[in-house]
């Protein structure tokens, strides 16, 4: 088996007295597109900073290709490119902005060369380089220089490629965009890329899988079925009660953790047009309506999001079952799981 691209082993980064990573084991493959989820401040972008050899941790350790991050040569490190979600450019033109990179990586390119990769890189990103190359940085819109900076990133044909909510100042053609040009990259040149970002479906459209992130701490399936707070202690055991009168009850002697949390697989909740009949003792049910359906195309899978009350869950249903008896948006629907199924202790240590 190959070695991993990325080795994580139980790192911790602190600002300021405060924990904004704790991972104890993660590995990333080379050639994936991996997405990272998980709310604001929950270190999706300390962890991009720390994959891109700008940040060390205070303690633990990163592999990459096997050595660690600290003892990597000059060369090595620039195989990886990061994107950031307010990108800068030069204040020169975007002709000089996309070439800085291959120039200082001291790319044996003729000037043909150099030419050939700046078009294709303003293609990947749908600029047209008659109309883009010669323009200057003060002539663009928040979209196109969103769209120029990764298509600095491209022209390097990175080994790894980081991008830290990249679709923040896109339009809906822009995004699609993006989306061929990341497809390319890790289709043509084996590109490892690794996405954080808070839009969910258009990252389910891309990632083979995802990582999640809450307080610094890896999840095991997306915070989609993240449900905080709330839960009082009662005769019976822990209530948690939604903002519609429905309520999950965990039996008595549960405990969870301070963050005062559960977890659901969303491969765990069965998802039905009608209110089951019956239920197994330890099952709960819940009434929700269906707001958004997202085809989830690396697995073949639909993803299904349902409000409950002031929450939205997740299912992941199979895509032939879900063509056999689809759903549609603001049908109502009802969701049925295992309590077994929870997890309480949903932040692995």
């Amino acid at each position: 088996m190959n070695q991993p691209l990325y080795s994580i082993r139980q790192l911790r980064k602190t600002y300021l007295h405060k924990p904004v990573l704790n991972l104890s084991s993660l590995e990333i493959n080379e050639g994936e597109i991996i997405g990272i989820v998980g709310s604001n401040g929950s270190g999706k972008s300390t962890l991009l900073r720390h994959l891109a050899f700008l940040e060390s941790p205070d303690s633990g350790e990163i592999l990459y290709k096997g050595h660690p991050a600290g003892m990597l040569s000059l060369e090595t490190k620039r195989e990886v490119s990061i994107l950031f979600p307010e990108p800068y450019l030069l204040k020169r033109s975007v002709e000089e902005n996309l070439l800085y990179g291959l120039l200082m990586q001291q790319e044996n390119l003729t000037q043909p060369e150099l030419y050939s990769r700046a078009n294709e890189a303003l293609e990947l990103v749908g600029l047209r380089p008659d109309k883009f190359l010669h323009r200057s940085w003060h002539e663009l819109s928040s979209g196109e220089t969103q769209r120029i900076a990764l298509a600095s990133r491209l022209i390097l044909r990175p080994k790894t490629l980081l991008l830290d909510e990249p679709t923040n100042s896109l339009d809906f053609s822009g995004i699609s965009q993006f989306s061929e040009a990341i497809l390319h990259a890790n289709q043509n040149w084996g590109t490892t890329v690794i996405i954080a970002s808070h839009d969910l479906i258009w990252l389910g459209s891309l990632a083979q899988r995802q990582i999640g992130l809450h307080f610094g701490r890896l999840m095991e399936f997306s915070t989609s079925n993240l449900i905080l707070g709330r839960w009082e202690e009662e005769a019976e055991g822990l209530i948690y009660r939604f903002s519609d009168g429905q309520k999950i009850q965990l039996p008595q002697g549960t405990r969870i953790g301070s963050k005062r949390g559960v977890a659901i697989d969303p491969r765990h909740l069965r998802i039905s047009h009608e209110k089951p009949l019956e239920i197994a003792p330890k099952e709960t049910t819940l009434e929700g309506q269906v707001v958004a359906i997202s085809h989830l195309k690396k697995s073949d899978e639909i993803s299904l999001k349902l409000s409950v009350g002031n929450q939205t869950l997740e299912g992941i249903l199979d895509f032939q079952a879900f063509s056999l008896a689809p759903f549609y948006p603001s049908q109502k629907a009802f969701i049925t799981f295992d309590l077994e199924h929870l997890q309480t202790s949903w932040m692995k240590d």
